[in-house]
This record gives structure tokens, sequence and C-alpha cells, in this order.
């Protein structure tokens, strides 16, 4: 095992000990050692823990205290990990296939014969199909920065040339709602607690007392303050069940739903006009000719001669009957058509949204969403008239393959009714930190050439692997590693993995505590440690704060953490100066603190291990609200109501050449099975979804002996109704199917699923079916735009098993 520094958390002895908030008197046991940890799977948050030790061995877990004690608290998930840790299913030694693939055939081989495998393999694929034909799989498992998905196995796949691709799950949500805001994939969510100054807050698409109780706390806290609460949803879910109202809809065509009430706000003259001319692109003008805003530099060539001089927008100012630069006109046109001396037609940015909105309808939405047309209108006024409003969304509406369109049109909606940049408006649910510790450049600082490959977006890999080409052109990919992954279990369609890179993958390593979906494909599987045998640190999501974890105890087995698995395969492919053999977890961990943001924090390694928890954003008692707390990072400044460059979240060489022109303004477009006018509708009549569940996160915990007692098997839930048309019962067995696959499993009738959906939730691995396995009928497609997972983009249906 790499050296540990003197007075690392992990070391026994009292200097080791002091700082900790556990201590040695009536509240503890005689020799109980109590270490600060981080829960750290893809839950959205970052739990607190203390972990109590006795004789060396994890005895409990309970929640460690935030300096602010709303933040305080966990789940049955964390509690339960101590399982996992001494699980008699964990993986002790590396493994080498001997069988076929998934047979369940084993060799157990030494850390020295593994290391010098994968070294052996991944170099002849490098010298006869360049290092862009070796893959480094990660995805969201552990959010450690030395551990996991941030992890030096990162740097490797950079000094080697390897491909690093893009993960592909929940990335629709924010790429629709980067076009109003400019925030990116992930950072357009407020601090969870902002709900707090919200008058109201829409529940879109997500269960939070299941799968986020962290936020759920501070909506129920705002509610018992007054704040109304209301859930759109297909399923009447947990969360449903505790607001004010619930507002039944069907899945996938929320943007329409969206759209039409924002066409409500306007007919009725509900619009934040004062908000739209002074915090939005609304009054900006547009080219018809280049779709392009009129700027300043389209009137000077200072620009095209590498003049600094910042760029602005025009607009067209009523009080002179011409041209304004956007922050000099005194009245601004908010609406209208104009030429320019040259005879170009502009519009303004809310001209043309207008002329989009001006297509949907409350009665359409009505009969494509399900909600009355009262309750549509009132929903849409009570957004337009109320203080402030927050919409609570997470991943809900992300599933489908139209996922954008619909974030970008309730992004629209906010902005609209003059929901951003205020105290309890826009959105939350998805918080992440705008303070981040330099992981790109533990990753590409290398002593040695170091290139980060990451545009390919992994959802593709089944194709690419299958046909050794992309978009038509040769690419050899050969061998692949995974990392806090278990793409079989959790991308979508599991048969294409199983059908289509299994066969056609020459060498596939995992790293893994169990033998999960994945491990039980691979030719080498080697085994990690646990959250609480490795020191860490974690960045939170919805808190504001950076924490570090103290090693509890010693690695179990000959498991080890993945930052000392990067530097011997590293240092075995000729890396050393990359992956120097004394580099233990400070030296790595001191690489993450060197970027501005760590330094502006005065955030070093050595005051986050004495302090464990330490605030990284926004300041306490005043929430963290985008576009308040900082500004807008559109090129503006301001809120976006037209896209100007509809740029896709990944390029790999797709043609958009025919959707660019229709990107620029919010739209819907149908679901690709779910819509209405899906040619499979009456094949398969069911939509398919799979709620998250509160037992699990992805496929981890999915054999937790705790959890097993109080969720024990996989069930399909659907409504009564669509249960006596096939003759089935609650209790059956009933095999779910469409033409990619199936999954046998029991059935449970259920009156809070909506007729015409099937839900099963998530998590489940394929063994733990009675045959096939849930994620074998998931939707393959992504849009091109997002890159991003469509699971719930699905139809099925499903019959009595008479196996």
């Amino acid at each position: 095992m790499a050296a540990r520094s003197e007075g690392e958390g992990a070391v026994a002895g009292d200097a080791a000990r002091q700082g900790r908030r556990g201590r040695d008197d009536g509240e503890t046991r005689p020799q109980e050692q109590v270490f600060s940890g981080v829960c750290r799977p893809n839950c959205m948050y970052a739990c607190r823990m203390s972990a109590h030790v006795r004789d060396g061995k994890l005895v409990k877990l309970e929640p460690a205290p935030y300096p602010e004690e709303g933040y305080t608290g966990c789940c049955a998930k964390g509690l339960s990990y101590i399982e996992r840790i001494y699980s008699p299913t964990r993986i002790k030694h590396p493994l080498r296939r001997v069988g076929e693939r998934g047979s369940g055939a084993w060799q157990r081989v030494s850390w020295d014969e593994a290391v010098s495998e994968i070294a052996e393999r991944f170099q002849a694929v490098i010298d006869e199909f360049g290092p862009q034909a070796i893959v480094f799989d990660t995805c969201s498992g552990n959010y450690g920065y030395v551990n996991g998905i941030y992890s030096p196995l990162a740097r490797l796949a950079c000094v080697m040339g390897a491909l690093k691709p893009a993960v592909c799950y929940d990335y629709a949500a924010g790429h629709g709602i980067h076009r109003v805001l400019g925030t990116g994939d992930w950072n357009y969510c407020n601090e969870p607690n902002s709900v707090l100054d919200a008058s109201l807050v829409v529940i879109w698409g997500t269960n939070p007392v299941f799968c986020a109780p962290h936020n759920w706390r501070w909506i129920q806290q705002a509610k018992e303050g007054g704040t109304r609460t209301v859930a759109l949803d297909p399923i009447k879910s947990a969360t449903a069940h505790r607001c004010d109202e619930y507002v039944p809809v069907t899945p996938g065509n929320d943007g329409y739903l969206a759209l039409a009430m924002a066409q409500h706000v306007v007919e009725k003259g509900l619009v934040d006009e004062e908000f739209l001319r002074e915090k939005t692109t609304a009054t900006f003008l547009v080219r018809r000719d280049t779709r392009k805003h009129v700027r300043l530099s389209d009137f000077t060539s200072a620009f095209a001669a590498g003049n600094p001089l910042q760029d602005a927008f025009y607009v067209w100012d009523k009080a002179s009957g011409g041209l304004a630069l956007a922050d000099e006109a005194r009245d601004p046109a908010l609406e209208g058509t104009f030429a320019l001396d040259d005879g170009s037609l502009v519009d303004t940015a809310y001209t043309l949204l207008k002329r989009e909105l001006a297509h949907y309808s409350v009665a359409r939405a009505s009969e494509l969403c399900g909600p009355a047309p009262e309750t549509i209108e009132a929903l849409a006024e009570e957004i337009a008239t109320s203080r402030a409003v927050t919409v609570s969304i997470t991943y809900g509406l992300d599933h489908y393959v139209n996922g954008y369109l619909s974030t970008w049109a309730v992004a629209i909606l906010l902005a609209l009714t003059g929901n951003f940049a205020k105290p309890g408006a826009g959105f939350t649910g998805m918080f992440l930190q705008p303070f981040a510790l330099n992981f790109l450049g533990q990753w590409t600082e290398a002593p040695e050439p170091a290139t980060l490959r990451s545009n390919l977006p992994s959802g593709l890999l089944p194709d690419i692997i299958a046909t050794q080409t992309l978009v038509g052109r040769p690419f050899p990919v050969k061998a692949m590693l995974s990392y806090s992954s278990n793409p079989v279990g959790n991308y979508a369609s599991q048969r294409a993995y199983l059908d289509k890179v299994l066969p056609n993958l020459d060498f596939w390593v995992v790293l893994d505590m169990e033998l999960g979906d994945s491990a039980r494909f691979a030719d080498l599987v080697l085994p990690v440690t646990s959250w609480y045998e490795s020191c860490d640190i974690r960045v939170a999501y919805n808190n504001p704060y950076t924490l570090f974890q103290e090693q509890a105890i010693e690695p179990l087995y000959e498991s080890k953490p993945e930052y000392e698995i990067a530097g011997l395969i590293g240092r075995a492919l000729g890396h050393e100066r990359s992956f120097p053999a004394d580099y233990g977890f400070d030296e790595w961990a001191s690489l993450l603190f060197t970027n501005d943001a760590a330094k502006e924090q005065g955030l070093t390694l050595e005051r986050l291990r004495a302090e464990k928890v330490v605030r990284t954003s926004g300041e306490p008692g005043k929430p963290f609200v985008r576009g308040l707390s900082a500004p807008w990072p559109t090129e503006s400044g301001r809120v976006q109501l037209y896209c100007e460059n509809p740029a896709p979240r990944l390029d790999y060489g797709q043609d958009l050449s025919a959707r660019e022109p229709h990107e620029h303004v919010v739209h819907y477009r149908e679901p690709a099975e779910c819509g209405p006018n899906s040619p499979l509708r009456r094949k398969y009549p069911l939509v398919f979804l799979q709620e998250h569940s509160r037992f699990r996160v992805h496929t981890q915990w999915a054999r937790t002996p705790a959890l097993r007692e109080l969720d024990p098997e996989p069930l399909a839930k659907v409504n009564g109704a669509d249960a006596r048309a096939r003759g089935v019962r609650d209790g059956d067995m009933v095999e779910v199917f469409n033409d990619r696959g199936h999954a046998v499993v029991r059935c449970l009738v259920d009156e809070s699923i909506a007729p015409g959906v099937l839900s099963i939730p998530k998590g489940w691995q394929r063994d733990q079916f009675v045959a096939g396995g849930y994620q074998e009928m998931t939707q393959p497609a992504m849009d091109p735009y997002p890159s991003s997972f469509a699971y719930y983009d699905t139809r099925v249906d499903f019959r009595k098993w008479e196996g």
C-alpha cells in the first residue's frame, strides 16, 4: 500500500484522533474511535457521517453535524453502508476470468500478475491500434476527489492518450437550461435552502421524499412556513401525497405543457415586462439573414483588428427611432420588426419567442398532457403572480429524447414571469457549488504530455465497439477499464452491451467492491476499497461545504484505493514520472488545492484535514441564488430568450446542419417512443418508467441485507385497470417486454401509477430477476445535442408469466 503521511487521519494514536468530533467519554464505549466521513454516491448530496471503530472494525455509522443544522442528516442507505463493507459478496482479491464471459468462472491472481497483464494487454492495443483504442469508462459511483470519478485514473487516461468518454446520464436537463441561463451542464440550481424564501414551490417530475430527502427537508420547512407546494408527476409519488396540490401529467410532454402555460401568461398580459427589459435579452435584435444578434462588432473594424474593446448588443430605441446599445437605450422596444440601413430585417428576441408560443394552446396541452384546461390556466397564473417561484427538478424531465426541450421550456416560463435572480426564485434540486478543486489539474498537469480526450459520448460505445467506426469513419476500440461505473447495469439499453460490446471488446478490466452486472462480464476484476478504508475529499452537492474523509479502518482483504491502482498500472506502462512510487494520498490530494478557487478560500489540505468540513460557497444564512449571488455567465450577463449559438454538448463529428436553424428558439418535439404519434403506441401501449428508489442509488446497495428486508425483490408497478385488462392480479409473476428485451418480475397493482404507465424501480442487478433485466428494454437513442440517455422514452407491454 502506498505510504501515508504521518498524522493522516487513518493512523492510530491520540495525535491522529485530535480534532475529531468523537471522544472517549460516556457517549462512546472504551477504546472506541470516531472518524469523520462523508457519504458520496450519486444521490445528489454528501451526508456527513461519524464512523465508529472498535478493535479495528467499523461498528456504527451515524449522521455527523454540519455547521448549519438544516444540512445534517442521512438516509437508510448511508447508515447501512457498513453492510456493504463487510458483505460476504465483497471481492477480496484480483480475479481473472477463466470461462466464458458471464459464466462466473474465476481464477484468483496476485496484484503483480493483474497489473502485469493489464500493462501487456494495453500496450499491445496501443502498438497495433493506438492509445485511443483504449477506453477509460467512469460514472458516478464515488464522488471522491482522490478516489472514484475524479481519481488519478483519469490522469492515466490522459498521459496514455486513451479515451475518457463523457458520461451521458442526466445531461439533457442542464443542456436545455443552459440555453437560457448560460450555466453549463450542472450549475443552474440555487442552494436548496433558498426555498424558504419562495411563496410557491413547483416540484416537477421528481420525488425528493424518496430520492433527495435532504432537499425535501427544506421544502417541508418552507411548507410549514406557508409556502405552497404543487407536484407535477405521472406517478402520485410520496412527494405528491405530501404537497398541497398534485397535478398528474402524461410522461414526456412536459415541454408542451410549459410552453402552453407560457402562452397563456402572454395572452393574459401577465409577463414581467420590467424583468424582460432589464434582465433578459428580450429586447435584443436578431438578424433574419444570419440568425445572429446585432452587435457593435457588426459596425466597426476594431474587432477584426483584434481590438480588446468589449462587444455590445443593439436594441431598437423607440425614443430615438433607431439602433442603440442595450445599456444606452432610453426606451428599448420589447416587440417589433425593424429594417437596418442596409435593408436587413431584424426582430426582437421576444418577438421571435412570441411567434413560437403562438403555436401552443392550453386546450391542446390538456389533450396531450392530461390536466384539465382550468388546472393548467390556474397554475400558469399562479406562477406569474406569486411573489417568488422555485421549480424543484432533478431528472424526471431529462430522461426523454426531447428532455432538453422540456427543461428549456420551463426555464423560459420562469423568465417570462420574472422568477430568476431574486430570493426564493429559480431552480432547485441539483445545486452544484460554484467552488471546485483542481481535479482537471490533477489529471492533465503531469510531468509528461497529457491530453484529456473526452468529447465522445459514452452512450455511443456499444455501436462504436460493434462496428469499430464513428460517424462512418474507422474508429477501433479494443480495450476498456471501468471504475466507479457499472455500465451493464446502469447504461440505457442493456442488451446493447451484452450483444454488441462483449463479443467485440478484446479486454475489459472492472474495478469494484462486488461482482455487479459489469464485473461479472469482465476479463479482470480488481477489488477497490470502500469509502471508509481510505482518506478522501468531497465537494458537496446540494450543500455549500467541502469535506474531508478520514480513513477509519485498514483496507480489507487485498482491496486498494483507486489512486494506488492508477499508480501501479501507470508505472507498469512506463509513466513513472506521472505516477511516482512514493505518491500516497497526501501527494495526490495536494494537487487539488493549487487552483485560484482554493487559494481564494484559503483552503489547503492541512486546513481541511483539521476542520473536516469547510463552507466553500456562499455565506451562512444567505442562500446562494443564481444570477443574484453571482452574475449570469451568459455573454450579455442577462437571461437569454434566444439561443444564438445552439452548440451540442459534445462535438464528435455529428452533422447538425439540418437541425441548427430550428434550435434558436424554444419549441416542443414529441418523445421518440412516448409521443402520441409514436408508431409503437399500438404494439406497446405502456410507457416504461424506472423510478428512483429510496433503497438504492442506481445499482449501489442492490444486495444490502437490511435494505432487502424492506424491499426484497424487483416489482413491476401497474395500475389496476391495466392489470385487469391482461388478466393479471396483484402478486402474479409477469413478463414485461418490448422488441429490445424483457424482465420477469412480480406484479404490484398500485393505484398511484397512472393508467398507461408501468414502473420498475431502478437499481436491481440482472440475477435478481427471474429472467432478463429491466434495463434490457430501455431506449438506446440519444438526441445529438445533449447526448443524454433517454431511459423513460420507452414503450412496453406485460403479460402473465407462465414460465
